[in-house]
C-alpha cells in the first residue's frame, strides 16, 4: 500500500487529497491529511466568516477542477445560493464549498483508499531508506512514501524599523487575519496599516462594517492599491512571442503594445493581462535568474495589483473612505515605528527625500504572508532546513524545488520524497497561490504520486 501524507488541509492540500481518491483506480493507497480541524478546507483565506470578504475571481472561474472551472457556480445553485455567473462570492462560502466536496469524495471513495483525518500539526520529518517519518505534536508517527508540504499562509514578517520594540505594544497586530481583530481596534482609533494589497483591503472592509470613526492610513513602498475588476472584455493570447524573450524590459515593451491595441480595439488592459496567465509560469521558468530580480526589484508590485484585482464591492469602499478624507495612502520607505507608554505610535517613513512623521492609535501589518523560508517561524520548516532536506529558493519567495513540486535539497538533488505544492512554489512558478494554479497543481501531482512519481 502506497502511503502518502499531505501536510496542511488548506485549499491546496484539500484539492490534492480530492484528486488522489477520485483518481486512485484500483491502487491501494493511505492517505494522512494533517490540518486542525477548523482549518480544513478553510486555510487562511477561506476562514473568515464575514460575508463581505469576497473572492476576488467570478464565481463561474472558481470550480476545483481545472476541466471543470464552473463546478463552484453549478454547487451554489444545488445548494440554493443565488449568485450569478459573475458574481464575487464571500469566501465563507468558497470555504464551505471546498470542505463539502472532501467530504462528498470521502463518503464515495473506494475500499481500496483509506483516509486519515489528523488534527495535529507536523512537527519533524527524516527520511530512512528512501521513505519518511513524519512526527506529530501530539507524539505520534506517520510511515510514509511521499509527503507533500501544502503549507498555507505564515505570519508576515514584522515591518523593517529602527526600532523593534513595537511588537510588543497592545495594538500592534502582526495578524491581520485574526477573527477578533476589530474587536480590539477602538472606533475612534487612528489606524496605520502597512502594506496596501488584497489583505489590507480585507482590513479596510472590515473596519467599514465595523462603522470605524477614525483615520485609517495605508502605506506601502509605492502606495499602490489592487485594481478594480472589469469583466466582459477578451484578448487573444500572445504569449507566442514573449517565450523568446529572456529580457524583462522586452516583456514590458510587448505587454504595453498589445495594452495599446487593446484600448484601441474597445477592449481592456485587463483582458491583456489575463490573456497571459496560462503561460506565465512558463514564461517565468525561462527569464534569467537576473531578469527575475529585476523584475521583483522594479515591477512585481505593479504585476501584482494589476493581476490580482478587487471585487467592485469592496472597490467601491475603498473609494467611498478616501473621497471623506477618512482613508489616506501614503508611500515610501519606512523608517521606525515607536511606542509611547500610552501605547500610541508615531510612525516614521521618508518619500522623495522628506521624512514625515505619522501618529496611529493601532498598527496593523499587512505586508503578506512570509515567503522567506530562513525566517519561517515553524517546527517543521526549522527542522527541515536544519537537516538539510529542503532549502529556501534562490530568490527567498519559497522552497526551492523543480517545477512539478519535488524538492531540492541543500546538496541540490532533487527528492523522490519530499514535495512542494502552491505558495511553497511561489519562487519557481512566480504564479502559484490562486485557484487556477492551485487546481492544477493538485490534479497534476495526484495523477505523479499516484502513477510512481
Amino acid at each position: 500500500m502506497k502511503k502518502i501524507t499531505i501536510v496542511g488541509g488548506g485549499a491546496t492540500g484539500t484539492l490534492l487529497a480530492v484528486n488522489l481518491i477520485k483518481h486512485a483506480g484500483k491502487q491501494l493507497i493511505e492517505i494522512n491529511l494533517v490540518e486542525k480541524r477548523e482549518r480544513l478546507g478553510r486555510g487562511v483565506a477561506y476562514s473568515t466568516a464575514r460575508d463581505f470578504h469576497l473572492l476576488n475571481v467570478p464565481a463561474a472561474k472558481m470550480g476545483a477542477f481545472p476541466d471543470d472551472i464552473e463546478h463552484f457556480h453549478r454547487w451554489l445553485i444545488d445548494n440554493h445560493y443565488h449568485y450569478a455567473p459573475n458574481d464575487f462570492v464571500p469566501r465563507r462560502i468558497y470555504g464551505e464549498y471546498l470542505r463539502e466536496l472532501f467530504n462528498e469524495t470521502l463518503k464515495n471513495k473506494s475500499a481500496n483508499v483509506v483516509v486519515n483525518v489528523l488534527d495535529d500539526e507536523a512537527a519533524d520529518v527524516s527520511i530512512e531508506c528512501a521513505r519518511a517519518r513524519v512526527a506529530l505534536a501530539s507524539g505520534a508517527v506517520l510511515d510514509s512514501d511521499k509527503v507533500v508540504l501544502a503549507f498555507g499562509n505564515f505570519l508576515p514578517p514584522h515591518p523593517k524599523s529602527d526600532s523593534q520594540s513595537f511588537i510588543n505594544a497592545k495594538k500592534y497586530f502582526r495578524n491581520p487575519w485574526r477573527a477578533d481583530l476589530t474587536e480590539k481596534i477602538a472606533v475612534t482609533d487612528d489606524v496605520f496599516i502597512i502594506g496596501t494589497g488584497l489583505t489590507f483591503a480585507d482590513v479596510v472592509t472590515s473596519l467599514y462594517h465595523n462603522r470605524h470613526a477614525g483615520k485609517i492610513f495605508g502605506f506601502s513602498t509605492r502606495g499602490l492599491l489592487p485594481a478594480v475588476h472589469r469583466l466582459g472584455f477578451v484578448y487573444p493570447s500572445f504569449s507566442g512571442e514573449l517565450k523568446s524573450q529572456t529580457k524583462i524590459t522586452d516583456l514590458l515593451k510587448a505587454v504595453r503594445r498589445h495594452i495599446e491595441a487593446a484600448e484601441t480595439d474597445g477592449s481592456d488592459w485587463r483582458a491583456v493581462i489575463d490573456s497571459l496567465r496560462p503561460q506565465t509560469q512558463e514564461i517565468w521558468q525561462t527569464l534569467p535568474e537576473a531578469e527575475k530580480r529585476y523584475f521583483m526589484q522594479h515591477l512585481s508590485r505593479y504585476w501584482n495589483v494589476a493581476r490580482h484585482r478587487l471585487p467592485p464591492e469592496t472597490w467601491k469602499i475603498l473609494n467611498k473612505l478616501q473621497a471623506a478624507n477618512q482613508l489616506r495612502i501614503g508611500k515610501g520607505r519606512l523608517r521606525n515605528i515607536e511606542a509611547d507608554e500610552d501605547g500610541k505610535f508615531k510612525i516614521t517613513y521618508s518619500a522623495d527625500g522628506i521624512e514625515t512623521s505619522v501618529s496611529a492609535d493601532a498598527v496593523i501589518n499587512c505586508i503578506g504572508s512570509e515567503s522567506n523560508f530562513n525566517r519561517v517561524e515553524s517546527s517543521l520548516v526549522v527542522n527541515l532546513l536544519g537537516k538539510g532536506l529542503i532549502k529556501t529558493d534562490s530568490l527567498k519567495m519559497g522552497i526551492d524545488a523543480a517545477p512539478d513540486g519535488r524538492t531540492i535539497d541543500k546538496n541540490g538533488a532533487v527528492s523522490d520524497v519530499i514535495l512542494t505544492a502552491g505558495t511553497a512554489l511561489k519562487g519557481v512558478l512566480w504564479e502559484s497561490t490562486a485557484m487556477p494554479e492551485i487546481r492544477a497543481q493538485a490534479r497534476q501531482m495526484a495523477l505523479s504520486l499516484l502513477n510512481g512519481g
